[in-house]
């Protein structure tokens, strides 16, 4: 088993690029490890609980659809795949910022082939970011970002709209992976779908992908990296957990994503199963409206607070694979502060509060929520939390579409308890979606809560170019945030991927960007 460490590196990477040092000792290498041994498997047969959506990076952005295209697809920049709080190159072997940090000036690695046989350029470089910028899809990560430039004939300029910390980070995410302009505009003109032939520079290429059952690739063996040591990666459609797990135990299966977290203990005991594990992304937090209804009295919301203990939510919520989560981002994002803490469990305190507020009985409330198991169960727990200080909680259970629309989208509720996942992971990401009167309504900042010193230092976090800074931006922002609680942060899942014992060098990462490139099987 390998546990990954909440190191947060690129504290210091911010600092050499916000310096506009030329990165000089990232460039330095591709970050690839050794070249691995001979593989003693030639197929690795990974199941997967749905099947990819589009395998075009400008029209896709579901986690499970990223995770297959991490090996078609490369991006500028990449995480180390020893540690992914490291940024390094990938298809830019280097880059600068300009004076002002709006400006991010990427130069284009030379020689990579696609999988077509061409050469890349920068004007394919142009042509996917513009037209991933262009699209719906990359909304989420793309708010900072301005336009893209073609610089001369090997170089492509990223224009802000103002400075923003964690712009490399955005440029690792497959949103922004480099795609063929001619498979793109051939298949166009035939009335292919790209999305379903995709054109990429990864260490593998598609074969075959047969709908509903699985999605094919092969070795690219003219990847700039190196070519992989396994030769044939088979994405296999097992939409039921349950399923996996056996296929695991048996060996059907030589790595399944994702397992129930109730095979978990089980699964971690075989001696032919190996896994490894890290924070997720995923924040599980409790939401109130603190505009209208009983949670608008900041009291009420401190009771609650102090009603919880999380510790026994993640057991009874998680199966205790999570970790409490003190600050309101994730445990593995940059900008968590380890020394930050949350209210403790105080029921006399709970009660004075409410006491105070003018409820002395307590109160009936509903709370909104999804019905699925992920939200209902730590839900339940905390159900059973509040009533010991008299807070009498029932469940109204939506499907998902008409959570989304009532719910996040008109704000009709009272209180909630739901999960956001940081799309960059940095603390920018959730703070300015849940907690910036920017975001009001929409489905993200759904509380309703307004703050202008919280709207003004989360522009200057975003702005600045010290991390140190930064940090302790955030850090206020956590001190006001746990004052007014418009939210209660309950924890950050656990994130495993079992496999085959066999196969080696599999490392964690917190949205499943697998470096199957380095994986090999042992005899």
């Amino acid at each position: 088993m390998i546990r990954c460490s909440k190191v947060f590196s690129k504290v210091s990477i911010f600092k050499v690029v916000f310096a506009l040092v030329l990165v000089a000792a990232l460039a330095a290498g591709c970050a690839f490890s050794a070249e691995p041994p001979k593989s003693a498997k030639d197929t690795l047969l990974w199941g997967v609980n749905a099947e990819a959506s589009s395998l075009d990076p400008a029209t896709s952005k579901d986690t499970v659809t990223h995770f297959m295209m991490y090996q078609i697809f490369d991006a500028l920049v990449r995480e180390d795949p020893n540690d992914f709080n490291k940024l390094v190159p990938g298809l830019a072997e280097r880059w600068e910022f300009s004076g002002d940090n709006t400006e991010v000036t990427f130069y284009i690695r030379k020689g990579v082939k696609f999988h077509n046989g061409d050469t890349m350029t920068a004007e394919d470089v142009y042509f996917s970011l513009q037209r991933s910028l262009d699209s719906s899809f990359s909304s989420g990560i793309s708010e900072a970002i301005d336009r893209f430039e073609k610089v001369g004939d090997n170089a492509v300029k990223c224009v802000l709209k103002y400075a923003y910390g964690p712009i490399l980070d955005v440029m690792t995410n497959m949103t922004y992976g480099i795609v063929s302009k001619r498979a793109v505009e051939e298949a166009e003109a035939k009335k292919i779908d790209f999305a379903r032939n995709p054109v990429g520079t990864g260490p593998y290429k598609i074969v075959e992908w047969k709908s509903g059952d699985s999605l094919i690739l092969e070795r690219f063996d003219d990847y700039y990296g190196g070519p992989a040591a396994i030769e044939r990666l088979v994405y296999k459609l097992v939409p039921d957990a349950s399923s996996g797990a056996i296929a695991l135990e048996d060996g059907t299966l030589d790595a399944y994503y994702i397992v129930d977290t109730s095979d978990v203990a089980y699964l971690k005991e075989l001696k032919n199963v190996g896994y490894v594990e890290c924070p997720g992304v995923g924040l599980h937090h409790i939401t109130f409206n603190v505009t209208d209804g009983v949670f608008s009295d900041k009291r009420v919301r401190q009771a609650a607070a102090y009603a919880l203990n999380r510790d026994d939510v993640i057991i009874g919520g998680a199966e205790g694979y999570a970790e409490p989560t003190h600050c309101l981002v994730p445990t593995s994002v940059f900008g968590y502060d380890k020394s930050f803490k949350w209210y403790e469990q105080d029921l006399d305190k709970a009660k004075a509060l409410l006491k105070e507020a003018g409820y002395p009985d307590g109160f009936d409330v509903v709370f909104s929520m999804q019905g699925s198991s992920t939200y209902m169960k730590p839900a339940e727990v905390v159900q059973d939390q509040l009533r010991k200080i008299g807070i009498r909680v029932t469940f109204d259970k939506m499907e998902r579409a008409a959570y989304l629309d009532d719910v996040a989208g008109k704000r009709n509720f009272t209180a909630s308890l739901r999960m956001i996942n940081a799309t960059v992971r940095d603390a920018d990401s959730v703070l300015t979606r849940r907690f910036h009167s920017s975001m009001l309504g929409g489905g993200n900042n759904y509380s309703g809560y307004s703050n202008p010193e919280v709207d003004a230092s989360i522009e200057k976090a975003r702005k600045s170019s010290d991390s140190a800074e930064r940090l302790r931006i955030y850090t206020k922002v956590y001190e006001i945030l746990k004052e007014d609680v418009p939210l209660i942060p309950i924890y950050t899942e656990t994130i495993f991927m079992f496999f085959n014992s066999k196969l080696k060098n599999v490392r964690p990462h917190p949205v499943y960007r697998f470096a199957v490139h380095d994986m090999y099987f042992e005899e």
